[in-house]
């Protein structure tokens, strides 16, 4: 047993929380390729910070294993672009450097392939390297009254819309009305009727959701959305998704995002909107970026777009199926440094990112899924370098299969963060070298991320190789 994996498992479980069900670390472990079918105990036993409790269905934490705060550096300004299309005077927020405070190195792909690895055994994980500094506490603002004016008439008192866990409301005919708070769904007593559908309806700007808008209708001064529920033509209920405008995210990805194509990914609701926001903000200084917002959750109306993506310039497509064309009118027509798009769908929206990335236009997108499923998504891989079955020799099998998955192209996106909700809060991680990571998860080998998340007016980061971050 590893005693540093034995720790970054840990330090990945505990953060808000000092007790965590036993199932959450072990998978903690396993990711780690420790052996978890000895008994926890004896893993937990050989630690000075870990104990069990409750019939051995829970590990708590007993004393602080964060890395203790580094001194703070001179920041220094993020590297000037390299694409041809940017400004030579572009300016940009300076980039703080970290400090590192272990001296465990990560393993390079070279070290790893030197050491001979059976087929059936699992590859090696290289340690985890702990970084720290402080920074400004993160700003989050609510417009809970929007909320609160359309289901004033509903009584439902026992719902906290100030509760920053609450993240969507279901308002569904002939049900309770339910909400998710902290990911699990909650329910109320108050049981919904046809009129409760209508008098909302009636209460919101514009013409409510409709299809010309992708069914979504975006209210309020932090951007909530409500979506309709239809069954054979008839509004049967709503979807209302809590809208909150986030600040001071900028230390997540400074640094990491300033000349590269990004690609957010995560499953729905885990921020990765906000995150654009922040970032288009970040980028629009002193260059000319060009966001397409089909649905307008990214800044609402034209008149609130400083507020929320600074000085980018929004595009709403008229017919949402065709924001493809309207990604190739920014490229033609308006002389962008950099184009952003909320929610990447389709496959031509993919060929036409690769032609705009091929034109030296930085882009930043987001979409649905991580790493994983989207190297594996036909519709989507293309972002990645795309995915064919190759033929291989006994030597470059994996796991006895010479038939393997090979990428067909260089990735379009140079750099994809994952956001994930945890019991600690969200958690940020970047795969930097996606090309090299796409070919090791193809490979099935631990892939090179780093992770970073805020904590106690803290960012703390992490690099480290791991099987199977996203279990």
């Amino acid at each position: 047993m590893d005693p540093s994996k034995i720790k970054a498992a840990a330090l990945e479980c505990f953060g808000l929380e000092k007790s965590v069900p036993v199932d959450q670390f072990v998978k903690a472990l396993k990711r780690r390729n420790i052996d978890t079918s000895k008994k926890l105990t004896r893993i937990v036993g050989s630690t000075n910070y870990l104990a069990l409790k409750d019939k051995n269905s829970t590990v708590f934490l007993t004393m602080d294993i964060v890395t203790p705060q580094a001194k703070p550096a001179h920041p220094s300004p993020p590297p000037s672009p390299n694409r041809k299309a940017a400004a030579s005077s572009s300016v940009q927020p300076p980039v703080a450097k970290f400090s590192q405070t272990t001296k465990s190195p990560v393993a390079t792909s070279r070290q790893l392939a030197q050491k001979t690895t059976p087929l059936s055994a699992k590859p090696p994980v290289a340690k985890a390297v702990e970084t720290t500094k402080t920074i400004l506490p993160l700003a989050v603002r609510c417009d809970v009254a929007a909320i609160s004016d359309l289901l004033d008439d509903m009584d439902l008192e026992d719902l906290d819309l100030e509760d920053t866990a609450l993240t969507d409301i279901f308002i569904d005919v002939g049900s309770n009305v339910s909400a998710k708070v902290q990911g699990r769904c909650v329910g109320y007593n108050k049981v919904v009727e046809y009129p409760d559908i209508h008098m909302i309806l009636d209460k919101l700007p514009g013409e409510g959701p409709t299809d010309a808008h992708s069914n979504r209708t975006i209210f309020g001064d932090t951007l909530h959305r409500l979506a309709a529920v239809t069954y054979d033509g008839v509004t049967t209920g709503l979807t209302i998704r809590v809208g909150r405008n986030v600040t001071g995210l900028l230390p997540i990805f400074e640094g990491l995002v300033e000349t590269k194509n990004i690609l957010l990914c995560g499953a729905p609701n885990v921020g990765k909107t906000t995150t654009l926001r922040e970032i288009c903000k970040y980028l629009s200084q002193g260059r000319c970026l060009c966001l397409v917002d089909t649905s307008g959750e990214v800044c609402g109306d034209a008149g609130m777009k400083s507020e929320f993506v600074g000085t980018s310039r929004v595009f709403r497509p008229a017919n949402p199926e065709k924001q493809y064309a309207t990604l190739l009118d920014c490229v033609r027509n308006h002389s962008p440094d950099v184009i952003a798009i909320d929610e990447l769908n389709k496959k031509e929206e993919m060929e036409v990112c690769q032609t705009i990335a091929l034109r030296s236009i930085q882009m930043v997108a987001s979409v649905h899924g991580n790493i994983q499923d989207l190297v594996f998504n036909p519709m989507l891989n293309k972002a990645l370098g795309g995915t064919t079955s190759a033929l291989v020799s006994d030597r470059n099998a994996v796991d006895g299969r010479k038939v393997v998955p090979q990428r067909t192209s260089r990735p379009i996106f140079d750099v994809v963060i994952n956001i994930r909700r945890t019991p600690e809060g969200f958690k940020y991680t970047f795969i930097e070298d996606t090309a090299d990571n796409v070919t090791r998860i193809m490979q099935e080998k631990p892939i090179k991320i780093r992770t970073r998340r805020i904590y106690q007016g803290k960012l703390y980061e992490t690099e480290e190789e791991l099987a199977s971050p996203y279990e």
